[in-house]
């Protein structure tokens, strides 16, 4: 049995030392095989499908669509939930942004006494 605190040494047995970094560049030119998440997928669209379904263009249409041209299944329950997850993720994004701005701005308006 191999000892796992010798990493590649226990490996080597001969055959020279391994290129990690031609490894690495290999990996990198690897494709990905799987369809992104339907989250990612939404987190690009966000916008969009907020503007159509604020117009009138129900969720089921706009579920009917993506899954049709991203070969990813979406339905109508999950879109909406997805959305309102995306809504919330934001809006704690924009909430954060103006509290670190404040707590920013805070620190260099008051001098320090060290």
């Amino acid at each position: 049995m191999m000892d796992m605190g010798n990493g590649f040494n226990g490996n080597r047995k001969g055959t020279g030392s391994i290129d990690i970094e031609a490894l690495k560049k290999g990996l990198r030119q690897l494709q990905p095989t799987r369809l992104p998440t339907k989250i990612a997928v939404l987190r690009e669209l966000r916008e969009i499908v907020d503007q159509m379904h604020d117009i009138g263009v129900p969720y089921a249409e706009i579920a009917a669509y993506l899954s049709t041209h991203t070969k990813v299944e979406f339905k109508e329950g999950a879109l909406k939930s997805m959305m309102s997850k995306l809504r919330n993720e934001e809006k704690v994004r924009a909430e954060g942004g103006v509290a670190d701005a404040l707590q920013g701005r805070n620190s260099t308006d008051t001098p320090r006494h060290d």
